[in-house]
């Protein structure tokens, strides 16, 4: 086994799982054989999408918890632990627990040579099998087709968040590519929840469910009746999408009631997005938009305050891989400021990259080497902004900048 002196939680390490992504399911399905097939009877909520997959995770699971139902959750990445990526009743697995488990299947799978992501599906269902839970949420990592969490074969609801254009490198360089890798998951008799897509989507959409014989759900934003412990007017679709799944879980006898619908929408919290952070007195907005289809739902989402044309100070950071010229040219509009900064122990776009790239205003771009150092170049301003300062662009920026605030309170 490669790497045997370090402690296996330092072999997931945000970019160790991005540089050893190997799309596929035959070694994941081979452990889990041996592992027993651990789950192998619990039906799963799989959900599937470019964004919102996380959000909808984090509805459904407010929902069951006050349903008092026993289950399981796992998504990715994780904001500040990892230890968030496995969950049952919306508490995580005790850090020792996974590491254990963690150990185990790494020392005796080897020769499988799984990749991270790939290990921590599996201490997932070995865990929630242990704990005798009745229901799984799956969120599936950037795939379908040969995303680890499709390894687990019972999968009666797919729930669809938005898809879009992002890890083009693995999935395919056209939304239709990457909609066909992702709806591959859609099996005969699944029932299948989907918010509105772009008419490409949809067409595709409908053409599984009648291509295989499963039953498609199309749900719309939500009502003004339900009140959302997420902001943001995307998060209405994503709610929907979780209430759909519900409904679904009540066909296979769940028996999930519209009290606890009501109560988990109103209760569900998910750090990171649109969440306002006080830091010294101030208070800045922080957003995981991560890709293009992120920073079209923040874009619209600030037409929506009430100073927006005065202009947003953008602490952006964007990680190599991403799209930044689309992702700024949906951002940025008339009076605004970018705060360009590295992706903290990310490969992340730089200034004099941008140069090379045409139809982009640099006027409006002043580059840092810290985040930390943008933060201060906002506090030496003669006034705070009138809109709320946004720092986005990555999770990993967003993460490490709420640690940072966090710090400066104790």
């Amino acid at each position: 086994m490669k790497n045997t002196n370090l402690k296996p939680f330092e072999l997931i390490s945000p970019k160790s799982e991005r540089d050893n992504i190997k799309l596929g399911l035959s070694r994941i399905r081979n452990v889990l054989r041996e592992l027993g097939n651990p789950c192998g009877n619990i039906p799963a909520i799989q959900i599937i999408g470019t964004n919102g997959k996380g959000s909808i995770a984090a509805f459904l699971e407010s929902i069951l918890f006050e349903a008092k139902k026993n289950f399981g959750v796992t998504t990715s990445p994780h904001l500040f632990d990892i230890s968030e990526r496995i969950r049952i009743n919306k508490k995580n697995i005790n850090k020792n627990d996974f590491e254990k488990i963690y150990r185990v299947i790494e020392e005796k799978f080897s020769k499988y040579e799984l990749t991270p992501f790939e290990k921590i599906i599996c201490c997932a269902l070995n865990f929630f099998n242990s704990k005798q839970v009745e229901l799984l949420i799956l969120e599936a990592g950037l795939g379908g087709r040969l995303d680890a969490t499709t390894a687990h074969q019972l999968r009666p609801i797919i729930a669809i968040g938005n898809i879009g254009l992002d890890h083009k490198e693995f999935l395919g360089d056209t939304i239709e590519k990457i909609t066909i890798e992702k709806l591959a998951v859609i099996e005969k008799n699944s029932i299948v929840i989907s918010c509105n897509q772009n008419s490409k989507v949809e067409n595709l959409i409908n053409n599984k469910i009648e291509e295989v014989g499963a039953e498609i759900i199309w749900k719309n934003s939500i009502s003004d009746r339900y009140q959302l412990g997420l902001k943001g007017i995307f998060q209405k679709q994503n709610a929907s999408v979780a209430i759909g799944a519900i409904e679904a879980l009540n066909k296979l006898g769940f028996n999930i009631k519209e009290k606890h619908i009501y109560e988990g929408l109103k209760k569900t919290t998910w750090k990171g997005r649109l969440e306002i952070i006080n830091y010294l007195n101030k208070k800045i907005l922080v957003d995981c938009a991560h890709n293009l289809p992120a920073a079209k739902a923040l874009s619209n989402e600030r037409n929506n305050w009430v100073y927006e044309e005065e202009g947003i100070y953008w602490i952006l950071g964007v990680q190599k891989q991403k799209d930044i010229y689309a992702i700024l040219k949906i951002l940025l509009k008339k009076n605004d400021h970018l705060l360009l900064v590295p992706v903290p122990n990310q490969p992340s776009w730089k200034l004099k990259e941008l140069y090379e790239i045409k139809g982009i205003d640099l006027q409006q771009i002043t580059e840092f080497e810290t985040f930390e150092l943008a933060i201060e170049y906002l506090f030496a301003l003669k006034k705070w902004p009138l809109n709320l300062p946004v720092l986005t662009g990555s999770i990993f920026l967003v993460a490490e900048f709420m640690k940072f605030a966090n710090k400066q309170k104790y």
